[in-house]
């Protein structure tokens, strides 16, 4: 029997778990950092526009490198790009580290460290994608990628925040410390991943000037309508999310009377919502696909649009965790149809092109949800965003009507 022979006796196979062992690992230290970086820099400045600064740093780089992350990911190895980064990231941390044993850290160190490890993991997360197929069986890649997803949120969203912050408590220099160990463990566990991942023809691809490479990765992806028409659906979706994710920590703080630590409590659900529909995506795949995803996305807009009438936190928080669950059933069964349509010497750039579309649309639904919520009232803000995404679940049958008779055997190179 094979490593992925595994998957027919219900278990995932063993490649694939070396790979979700490495994302586990390094996102207990993202999940560290996303504390304990902004903590660090209000240690250094008070200035509300440096510290915001921070998250800046964090998140233009995406923009700038997913294209590229993604050519690269046709074009090398992807289980040994994603190695070598981890291990730039784990030297990255070592120095952040070193400066703040030292008390050499600077805003301008935090902006640069934010920077540099938001570069690799836009780079990291094509590699990622494209190797899930290469590591589990097609029939599990809705169960793949809910083990990661769920993974991403327990780590990232309930153990790392807090034990951030106490670890900073603690000693300054200790979540950094662990952020670059998680990085150190992460890379070694990838070079346990046994054999080669590098397409087919990886080797003509590399002759091909990378702006052309990206180039013809945007024209593949554009020219088929299914799954421009997911992508598109999916940026509107990320628009329309953006509009209320901006204000709700507004709405609980304001509207809703909580304190800082309140607000961390409320979002707690969130995370179990989400890892409820982690769990549930793989049992839904054989539905048609259409509606599923409708269905998805008109509970996530009916409870948000539920949310912007709410006045009790506990009503809240069970709206917002049904909202998140519903949002990773959609994530989780689009990833696995892009993953089966993408062929596997695309599955990069295209990849990495559908994602900057979609997060290209995130920082104007923000923006919109600021101005809605500063001239109308933050309930209205999120009203609109339940509204919008009501709208959306409507139209979804429509728009990938026939999706579901993509297969991989019918996918054109």
């Amino acid at each position: 029997m094979t490593d992925l022979d595994a998957g027919a006796t219900g278990r995932l196979p063993r490649p694939f778990l070396l790979l979700w062992t490495a994302t586990a690992v390094s996102n207990i230290g993202d999940g560290l950092r996303l504390t304990a970086l902004p903590l660090l820099a209000t240690s250094i400045t008070t200035d509300p526009r440096a510290i915001a600064g921070v998250a800046i740093a964090e998140r233009v780089p995406w923009l700038l490198f997913i294209l590229p992350g993604g050519a690269w990911a046709d074009r090398l190895d992807r289980r040994v790009l994603r190695m070598r980064l981890d291990a730039a990231r784990a030297l990255v941390m070592a120095g952040l580290v070193f400066a703040i044993a030292f008390d050499r850290v600077t805003i301008v160190a935090i902006y640069a460290v934010a920077a540099l490890l938001a570069s690799a993991e836009a780079v990291v997360d094509s590699s990622s994608m494209a190797l899930v197929p290469a590591t589990v069986h097609e029939r599990d890649l809705e169960r793949a990628g809910g083990r990661l997803s769920s993974t991403e949120l327990v780590t990232n969203g309930l153990i790392g925040p807090p034990l951030g912050g106490l670890l900073l408590g603690a000693a300054m220099v200790l979540p950094f410390g662990v952020d670059a160990a998680s990085f150190a463990a992460a890379a070694i566990t990838m070079s346990l991943l046994p054999g080669h991942f590098r397409p087919d023809n990886a080797n003509a691809d590399q002759r091909t000037p990378m702006r052309r490479q990206i180039a013809d990765g945007l024209r593949w992806f554009w020219s088929r309508r299914p799954l421009r028409n997911l992508a598109l659906i999916s940026t509107a979706l990320g628009f329309a999310g953006f509009v209320g994710a901006s204000v709700f920590v507004l709405f609980a703080t304001q509207t809703l009377g909580l304190s800082s630590a309140g607000y961390g409590l409320l979002i707690v659900p969130s995370a179990f919502g989400g890892i409820a529909g982690s769990i549930l995506a793989p049992k839904l795949a054989a539905l048609p696909l259409p509606l599923v995803l409708s269905a998805s996305t008109l509970a996530s807009g009916a409870a948000t649009w539920a949310i912007s009438a709410s006045s009790t936190p506990v009503l809240v928080a069970a709206l917002s965790a049904i909202s998140t669950g519903a949002v990773l059933i959609w994530n989780i069964l689009t990833i696995a149809l892009r993953q089966r349509m993408i062929p596997n010497h695309l599955l990069g750039r295209v990849g990495a092109s559908y994602r900057f579309l979609v997060y290209v649309g995130m920082p104007f639904g923000a923006l919109t949800g600021g101005i809605l919520a500063n001239s109308f009232g933050i309930r209205t803000a999120l009203a609109i965003n339940g509204i919008g995404l009501v709208a959306i679940g409507l139209l979804v049958p429509y728009l990938l009507r026939g999706i579901a008779a993509t297969s991989p055997s019918s996918s054109p190179d």
